[in-house]
């Protein structure tokens, strides 16, 4: 099976090849802190997943949950990223996201040999089950690649 995210994993990579452009208008932060972070969110949700355990799962309702996961859109500027996928300053170098990059390939990928059950715990959507977290974080890649583009706007 083909990797779910290809498409978003390679856009993300086109992005390393404009350089780290800032446009303050836009965002705060630059093209490679964007694509570093979403990177991180590639890499981490297929971890905590294979790491989960089926009696663990623990799902939650709310209005924002039901509106991001039927929409596909994030708001701008309203979500806290939880520090561990927060990007380094002294690791966004281009070499340094092109290795992330390719273990993010190899992350997602992995993700099509996990049993269904399998999920992550999400700070305020609760569980998402293997298929819910691949949605995730296919929102979550095209709302920075949605900011990147704008950054990238001349």
């Amino acid at each position: 099976m083909k990797n779910p995210l290809q498409q978003e994993l390679d856009q993300l990579e086109n992005y390393l090849a404009v350089g780290d452009l800032q446009k303050p208008g836009v965002s705060e932060q630059g093209i490679y802190w964007h694509v570093d972070h979403s990177l991180r969110i590639l890499e981490g949700i297929p971890e905590i997943m294979r790491k989960s355990k089926k009696e663990d799962y623990q799902p939650k309702s709310s209005l924002m949950k039901w509106v991001i996961m039927t929409t596909g859109w994030i708001p701008r500027g309203k979500g806290k990223s939880p520090k561990d996928v927060l990007p380094v300053k002294s690791e966004l170098r281009k070499e340094i996201i092109q290795a992330r990059a390719d273990h993010a390939f190899h992350q997602v990928n992995s993700v099509n040999h996990m049993p269904e059950w399998a999920h992550m715990r999400h700070p305020l959507f609760g569980s998402l089950k293997r298929d819910e977290a691949v949605k995730f974080m296919k929102i979550h890649t095209r709302h920075h690649l949605k900011i990147l583009k704008d950054i990238a706007k001349q």
